[in-house]
């Protein structure tokens, strides 16, 4: 038996932000994780062919960037280890193979503009009043992003007081579709602005969407797209020798049988070796809800209303089906060379394209033409591969449900290479069969198998529905990162601000730090 202040369960770049955090203020800490290896979300994997680094789940590195307490701990994870790699120029692309020169979106505000203007000058000018409310808003949304949600009412009320805020809330109740369609005129942009918002899985009639344009758009320009040289998984590598640095342990093959509960009150974990490891102060759990408190904690310990909310927690219907490529070259995008020189790009062709798309999922049907995302981060990083040769992620989301009774291990690997590659060539034509030198494919079963905590093959960490975000996320009166056993605090994705890697497992360890009269939060 071992002793610690706080025991983290889960060893994901959540769990492992929130230990740092208690660690730096002088807290002893374990991190104990299931898997022979940390990263949760965030891990990378030579899966095709020896040399090649695949970032398996999470990927773009852009929350992270505004998060303040990560910021502040940065320059120690540096010394550790850990080099993030910034985009020069060129973030994210948009090609068009139907005859228009494509979208670039680059750090200057100035050039994207006029790769826009290409299409619509008043949609670029559109484009332009959206970037420059961000600056009226920059500190606010830090501020809300990164401490405990509000009421639900807060919102509301601080617009609710002028003719300007009223329009203001209008907008942001709208839904994504909506929204793009009151305030863009060319049907390109018009997909590329909603194949942005949609990002986080939400869907595109889906209402109150409207203000995530407002974020979506201005933080590219503002934080960027940064990834860890080596892969994604560096980040949770880094953040597990900070912990061990400051005298806590990270424990990996190390899975937990249940949280142990002495007077209503969590006091450590047994893990299903037997061993038990006491947390004199508190318990984290960094693993979903339904593992947290249906299997971990149990029903016996548990109001029979929450245990209802926790069962009826929705971790949606979307998944995905990703193809991970080693490649002899990188690809290249129609559109000329700044469309090429982007790492990354989001391919879709037209608003009936998305709606379509959307209508399929909806369905169960595997989509016969969908939009993909795709990432060559050997472009800004070349240790990711052997020298000369490239990694590429392809994907797109599906529904982790099919109509006509197959699962996605059955038909994963065909649709990949039926339906995903050829869309790719449609756009970068030289990903032949020649130039790639292995593939793996991931879906729902591949996910499930990989974490127990992408539920039914999802990854945002739960459904991103009104009914799920801010003071309901997770749940109404627990959303302030404290459970309702005693000394037991949640992090994670299906906390706010929800899924990305943005290290929000510091905001709990500032809660906790205030709990425990060490340091007072300011968010209060």
């Amino acid at each position: 038996m071992s002793e610690f202040d706080v025991v983290v369960a889960g060893g994901g770049v959540n769990g492992l932000a929130c230990a740092a955090t208690l660690a730096r203020k002088g807290l002893s800490v374990c991190v104990v994780e299931r898997n022979p290896w940390v990263g949760g979300g965030a891990v990378t994997r030579e899966v095709t062919l020896p040399g090649f680094k695949h970032d398996l789940y999470g990927s773009s590195h852009v929350w992270i960037q505004c998060n303040p307490d990560f910021q502040e701990m940065r320059p120690e994870l540096e010394a550790l280890g850990l080099t993030y790699i910034e985009p020069a120029d060129h973030i994210t692309g948009h090609p068009d193979k139907n005859g228009g020169p494509g979208i670039v979106i680059y750090k200057s505000i100035d050039k994207t503009c006029a790769s826009i203007a290409a299409y619509s000058p008043k949609d670029a000018e559109r484009y332009r009043a959206v970037y420059a409310d961000f600056e009226q808003v920059r500190e606010g949304f830090i501020k809300a992003f990164f401490s405990p949600p509000s009421a639900p009412s807060a919102l509301a009320s601080a617009l609710e007081t002028s003719e300007a805020g009223l329009r203001r809330l209008r907008e942001f109740s709208m839904s994504a579709r909506a929204w793009v369609e009151a305030n863009f005129e060319n049907d390109f942009v018009k997909a590329v602005m909603l194949n942005w918002a949609l990002a986080p899985q939400i869907l595109p009639d889906q209402e109150g969407a409207g203000q995530s344009f407002y974020i979506m758009i201005p933080a590219i320009h503002y934080y960027g797209q940064a990834i860890p040289q080596g892969g994604s998984m560096e980040l949770p590598k880094a953040m597990a020798r900070y912990v061990e640095a400051k005298g806590g342990v990270v424990r990996c093959e190390a899975p937990v049988a249940k949280f142990v509960i002495s007077d209503g009150r969590a006091t450590g974990v047994e893990l299903e070796n037997g061993e038990r490891i006491v947390a004199r102060r508190a318990v984290v759990s960094a693993l979903e809800p339904k593992q947290t408190f249906l299997r971990f904690v149990g029903e016996d310990h548990l109001e029979p209303g929450f245990a209802a909310m926790v069962r009826s927690f929705s971790f949606g219907k979307i998944s995905i089906c990703r193809a991970q490529l080693a490649l002899s070259e990188a690809p290249e995008f129609l559109n000329g060379a700044d469309m090429s020189a982007c790492p990354f790009h989001r391919i879709v062709d037209s608003m009936d394209q998305m709606i379509n798309f959307y209508a399929e999922l909806a369905t169960g049907k595997p989509p016969s033409d969908p939009f993909l995302w795709s990432a060559c981060w050997t472009k800004l990083d070349p240790t990711r591969a052997p020298a000369g040769q490239h990694t590429l992620i392809v994907d797109t989301y599906v529904s982790n449900w099919l109509a006509d009774g197959r699962t996605w291990a059955e038909i994963g690997e065909d649709y990949a290479r039926k339906v995903i590659l050829p869309k790719l060539r449609q756009y970068a034509p030289n990903i032949t069969d020649e130039t790639i030198l292995g593939m793996y494919v991931q879906h729902r079963q591949t996910l499930e198998d990989a974490n127990p905590s992408f539920v039914d093959g999802t990854t945002n960490g739960g459904e991103r529905i009104a009914a799920q975000l801010g003071a309901f996320r997770p749940f109404p009166g627990f959303a302030h990162y404290r459970s309702p056993i005693r000394d037991l605090y949640m992090a994670g994705p299906h906390c706010h601000p929800g899924g990305g890697i943005s290290a929000a497992g510091t905001i709990t360890a500032r809660v906790m730090l205030d709990d425990m009269g060490i340091e007072p939060a300011d968010f209060w």
